[in-house]
């Protein structure tokens, strides 16, 4: 991560899921075996790079669940992990009010679900790397995750407000 920031918001949107099946609620799709995949190779690239994190806000949906799980044991010490309804229902200002909860973390993860991350991404990122901006300016994948840097604390966080580093596709 780019160490010019005080601090870095780490967006995820959750694996790639099955469809819901009979009876079964949205909110209940586990991941299918590319979404299995996928969040294992995420998980060996945050280990890889020693991506640090140090509190989790993430969606109660399983399939959001399921992909933190694979990355939780990557990232040595488990940190406080906090569940949220309001990522999987409402819109874009639930993902402020989350990351708002970051405190004194200097790398705060979200999970969460599209097409509300990659609106947060893009109401975010006011500035960004090339690269980066055109990553996300062709959509926000299942598995992928999301670098931005901030200059001001998490509860100060406001539209425009972060540097887009980098975005990580496995």
């Amino acid at each position: 991560m780019t160490v010019a920031f005080g601090r870095h918001l780490l967006i995820l949107r959750h694996a790639h899921s099955s469809w819901a099946r009979p009876g079964q609620r949205d909110h209940q799709r586990p991941l299918d075996a590319r979404g299995e995949e996928d969040a294992a190779r995420l998980a060996q690239i945050v280990a890889r790079e020693r991506l640090p994190i140090d509190a989790v806000v993430c969606s109660t949906a399983t399939r959001a669940v399921d992909t933190l799980a694979a990355l939780l044991p990557m990232l040595g010490e488990t940190p406080p992990v906090s569940y949220s309804d309001e990522l999987y229902a409402l819109g874009t200002e639930a993902y402020y009010a989350a990351a708002k909860t970051g405190g004194d973390a200097a790398a705060l993860l979200i999970v969460g679900h599209n097409p509300t991350i990659e609106d947060f991404t893009r109401s975010l990122a006011a500035s960004g790397e090339e690269e980066a901006l055109a990553a996300i300016a062709a959509g926000f994948p299942t598995a992928a995750l999301a670098i931005l840097g901030l200059e001001r604390p998490f509860g100060e966080i406001a539209p425009g407000s972060g540097h887009l580093c980098r975005v990580i596709r496995p």
